[in-house]
């Protein structure tokens, strides 16, 4: 807990160009909050601090021009409250919790050109509560906070603070210092402070930065309550001797296992004597704030630049502001300096290896994320959650209604059929000893319960018989126990979505390890009967081993080729569902498992389905657990393979093609024109309608696509699905791959090139010209980062015109060049060559071959059928 938090307002005039600079002064000052004015951001800005998190607003021209902004230290805890940005003023509000009450800081910008009234000071004195700091450029000055003279503006904003009961704080001193000395300098930044004692506050002047205004810094003396860190129950540093030696001597291996609540109870103590086994041998870490060691010369200069800048605001003699001029100048540079030096050793030291713990991918990492502010949630009645515990609960919400069932279209009879009873081979410690060792991930996050695939590996021997023991009771009883059906789930905000609406956030569910453990062990044994039975069908591609997308997306190919040869039309759908595997209805999924599987697995499913329950994580807030009434577990081993076991009976319309991928499902019909294609289509859709409407599931009309693939020239005919039209286009998205309607793939091939040239932007500093990394870790780089966006289905779209494939090798031939930095006269055929590196064509032949052998002996029929050799010549 902080005894005092200390902050500092200042006008930027300009964040981005003043980054580095500001960096020092926050760290050398022990800044804990920075309310700045004029950041000049717009919705294209990026801006990143070390050790902060950035809260800002814009000017609503989305001009670069005024706006506010808070940075705020990263273990504070806060929350984002209010974002205002009108032609007026742009303010940011950020509430923080201390241990006696509740305070916002806030920043404000106002610019000069407009007049406020007092209602509208006092408007937004209202919005920021009954405690808070308000500081900023608010260019209006009054003699009651130190301003040379009283305006129109300063009069009204006086008015307003005493109005409300609020206080203004300053230096006395001036803020601003325009660059034409003609000009005289004056207070325009301060602090307005509501419900705070003066005893408490200290203010003070500072003249470490380089805009023509000062920071003003206060500091207040309350005790600000930290972040707390994640919770982990392990580190680098635990003692694992000790851990295994503890806990074999707390497991009883005699305890009795012969009833569901015996199940549930031992797994409780073997969890609990697992987390005190852990706790007694973990040390703890101390967290350090994060930061930047300056060296002693950049010190010296921030002091030498406060002393010029004070001389020059004292006589305002040219000679000063020079000598302040060529300070700043100098810290800009070294700050600069030192900051490329740091960049360039980091850079050169990263591998793709183990030695350097992979540092190289770690680097790449996230550069698919963009960075998101963590935005108030509006709830159903339109009010906001800001704070992580409301968020929170309202997520609970939000999922709680999306875990529950469609409603039915019809009464449905459900008769429970019944099969011969085959016992469940039981497991051996070999066994779960083996899956521990080579299929848990120790990296993997860990469920509510803490413990993590490394804890798993470090287990005794004793430990690891008395799972074995609990899986094998599990089995025998048909019964999961109710610890390993508790979901800890997460929301991660999806790109471009808008950040308060709780449908653009995607749930992440982490399981218990234990849980997967049991599950893995359970789809071995599971799996081995549904190949038996043949119960999933040979058009469903998804969750199956040696099946693939690109196997898919190839018989789609292949159909709408043959038609396009013979001068027929392919009408074809593709089927968005709604929220499938969060929509499952298990009552219906229960019926189906009865009706395939021996009654002991049915059973052990249906137990593995009832009472689940979750649990939102927001921070360092969770919800109450919710139940889960509908759907497959996310997150889980066994959740994919019971959503096609739901799915399993999708009706198919003979003469008709059905391709499913998990939920992505496309059907293709074929006629010699465009009434018979779409005629023989409507039959396949009249069936799915009737399926869908029994099983509750939902088709998404708005999302699914048609599309006739012909080179004849026809008339559009429409399709229905449940009374509505289903858009019409020329192309579609399916797994990964944009078909057209002349199958030409120019449109799939440009969507390609444009995701290169995004990722190779965000890739320039690791892969640029300049860059201090290895041409080796550059070619790493390009082969497992790049090169795979648009290889994806190159045996299939390789047979595109040259001029398609020429738009991708022209990107590889920019991409090498870059990489060792070639002059303009080095021909492209010599870098592909020195370098090691295949042409585009060459590439594109190599995978189709590749993939012609591996048709050969696959798995399914339907994908045997691909394989001729006639087909391979026919598509390069």
């Amino acid at each position: 807990m902080m005894k005092s938090v200390k902050m500092m307002c200042w006008n930027a005039n300009g964040l981005s160009q003043r980054r580095n600079e500001l960096q020092v002064v926050l760290d050398v000052n022990k800044i804990d909050v920075c309310l700045i004015s004029e950041t000049h951001f717009t919705r294209e800005s990026y801006f990143k601090m070390q050790g902060f998190k950035c809260y800002h607003t814009i000017h609503p021209s989305n001009q670069a021009r005024g706006g506010s902004a808070v940075l705020i230290r990263e273990n504070i805890c806060h929350y984002e409250h209010l974002k205002l940005g009108t032609e007026k003023f742009q303010i940011t509000g950020i509430p923080i919790k201390t241990h006696s009450f509740p305070l916002t800081v806030a920043s404000i910008y106002c610019p000069p050109r407009h007049r406020l009234r007092r209602e509208e000071y006092a408007e937004v004195i209202n919005q920021l509560g009954n405690r808070f700091v308000l500081g900023g450029d608010f260019n209006a000055k009054h003699t009651h906070w130190g301003s040379r003279l009283i305006t129109d503006k300063g009069r009204e904003l006086y008015h307003a603070v005493q109005a409300n009961q609020c206080e203004v704080h300053s230096t006395g001193k001036p803020t601003y210092w325009p660059t034409d000395t003609e000009k005289i300098p004056d207070l325009l930044d301060f602090f307005i402070v509501k419900n705070i004692s003066t005893n408490y506050l200290l203010v003070e002047e500072n003249d470490d930065l380089s805009s023509d205004h000062s920071p003003v810094l206060l500091t207040l003396s309350c005790h600000i309550i930290q972040k707390p860190y994640n919770p982990v129950l392990v580190n680098k540093n635990t003692d694992w001797d000790k851990f295994k030696v503890e806990l074999a001597k707390n497991i009883d291996l005699h305890v009795s296992l012969e009833s569901k609540e015996d199940i549930d109870r031992e797994v409780h103590q073997l969890v609990r004597r697992m987390h005190e086994a852990a706790r007694n041998n973990t040390p703890a870490m101390e967290r350090k704030i994060r930061g930047i060691n300056y060296p002693r010369e950049v010190l010296e200069i921030v002091k030498e630049k406060r002393r010029a800048r004070r001389r020059w605001q004292t006589t305002r003699a040219p000679p000063f502001k020079k000598e302040w001029n060529k300070l700043t100048q100098e810290l800009r540079e070294l700050t600069q300096h030192i900051e490329n030096e740091s960049r360039e050793l980091y850079i050169s030291e990263l591998t793709s290896d183990h030695h350097t713990d992979y540092s190289l991918w770690k680097a790449t990492k996230y550069l698919k994320r963009p960075i998101i502010q963590a935005s108030p949630i509006k709830d159903d009645n339109g009010s906001w959650a800001k704070e992580n515990q409301c968020k929170a609960d309202v997520f609970a919400d939000y999922l709680a209604k999306i875990f529950t069932p469609n409603p039915p279209v019809a009464d449905e009879q459900l008769t429970t059929p019944s099969d011969p009873e085959v016992i469940i081979p039981p497991v051996t410690i070999k066994e779960v000893q083996s899956t521990i060792k080579n299929e848990i991930k120790t990296k993997k996050a860990p469920g509510y319960d803490l413990i993590t695939g490394q804890v798993l590996k470090q287990l005794p021997r004793k430990a690891v018989v008395q799972i074995t023991r609990i899986i094998n009771a599990s089995f025998r009883l048909r019964y999961v126990p109710q610890l390993w059906k508790i979901a800890e789930v997460i929301m991660l905000p999806k790109p471009g979505k808008p950040p308060e609406k709780c449908t653009s956030y995607r749930p992440i569910s982490l399981l218990p390890v234990l849980s997967k453990l049991f599950e893995k062990l359970l789809h071995k044994r599971l799996i081995l009967i549904i190949e038996e039975r043949h119960l999933i069908p040979n058009h469903q591609f998804g969750f199956r081993q040696k099946h693939s997308t690109i196997d898919q997306v190839h018989r789609i190919v292949n159909i709408i080729e043959q038609a396009l040869e013979e001068k027929r039309v392919c009408s074809a759908i593709f089927l968005d569902v709604t929220q499938a595997f969060d929509k499952v209805w298990h009552e219906g999924l229960k019926f189906k498992l009865r009706k395939m599987l021996p009654y002991q697995f049915a059973e052990l499913l249906d137990s593995y389905l009832t009472d689940r329950y979750f649990r939102i994580k927001q921070e360092d807030c969770y919800s109450e657990t919710r139940p889960i009434g509908a759907g497959v577990p996310q997150g889980s081993v066994l959740g994919p393979l019971l959503y096609l076991l739901y799915t399993c009976d999708l009706p198919e319309t003979e003469g008709n093609i059905t391709a499913t991928f998990a939920d992505d499902t496309a059907v293709l019909a074929v006629g010699e024109n465009i009434h018979i294609s779409i005629n023989n289509l409507n039959r396949s859709i009249s069936q799915i309608q009737e399926w869908t409407a029994k099983w509750r599931i939902k088709m998404n009309e708005a999302k699914s696509v048609h599309v006739d693939f012909t080179n004849l020239k026809i008339d559009y005919v429409p399709t229905y699905l449940n009374g509505n039209i289903i858009p019409y286009a020329n192309e579609a998205k399916y797994l990964g791959m944009t078909l057209d309607a002349k199958l030409r793939w120019k449109a799939h091939v440009r969507k390609k090139k444009t995701e290169l040239v995004l990722k190779l932007r965000k890739m320039y500093w690791l892969m640029g010209r300049r860059s201090k990394l290895s041409v080796q870790n550059k070619l790493t780089l390009y082969k497992q980062v790049l090169k795979p966006v648009w290889t994806y289905g190159a045996q299939l779209w390789g047979c595109t015109a040259q001029s398609n494939r020429d738009t991708i090798q022209r990107f590889q031939n920019s991409v090498l060049r870059s990489i060792v930095n070639a002059p303009w006269y080095i021909r492209n055929d010599r870098l592909h060559h020195d370098l090691d590196v295949e042409t585009v064509d060459e590439t594109i032949k190599k995978i189709a071959i590749a993939y012609l052998k591996r048709q050969i002996g696959h798995v399914n029929e339907e994908a045997v059928h691909l394989s001729g050799i006639n087909d391979l010549l026919r598509r390069l």
